[in-house]
């Protein structure tokens, strides 16, 4: 499932162009993260920090593709996004700072982690279906 905008608080959405590497691979609703090693972006990563996170993807890329930028949109406070879990959702983990599995996917271990790039706000459907509300930190 990815990333997937459930709120919208910012009335206009900025949709951009970020740079990428042509053999980079791209998912729908993927974290775009700043590549500290160039000018590109990179899908983000369980390590990437909140400050290197630029935006969400609005489109998936295949290496064959060969392009060199990729549509997202950026990321503003409060925007809600329903998104995958590692772990069975769970309502008691309201709050609680996440970091990422993947580009795609939230680490809900049950505690709060420093670290995290989302917090919970929610959950959705069962909790076997391991799905978040999640804002970004």
């Amino acid at each position: 499932m990815a990333f997937s905008q459930s709120i919208i608080k910012n009335p206009t959405r900025s949709v951009m162009s970020f740079p990428k590497a042509s053999g980079t691979v791209y998912a729908k609703g993927a974290i775009i993260a700043k590549d500290l090693g160039s000018n590109a972006t990179l899908p983000a990563t369980s390590s990437t920090p909140r400050s290197s996170v630029l935006g969400v993807t609005a489109e998936a890329v295949a290496a064959a593709d060969a392009r060199t930028e990729i549509t997202g949109f950026e990321v503003f406070p409060n925007d809600e996004f329903l998104v995958d879990s590692t772990n069975n959702s769970n309502d008691a983990h309201y709050g609680q700072r996440m970091v990422l599995t993947n580009s795609t996917t939230v680490n809900n271990t049950g505690t709060d982690d420093a670290a995290g790039l989302v917090y919970q706000v929610g959950v959705y459907g069962a909790a076997s279906d391991k799905k978040l509300v999640v804002k970004f930190v």
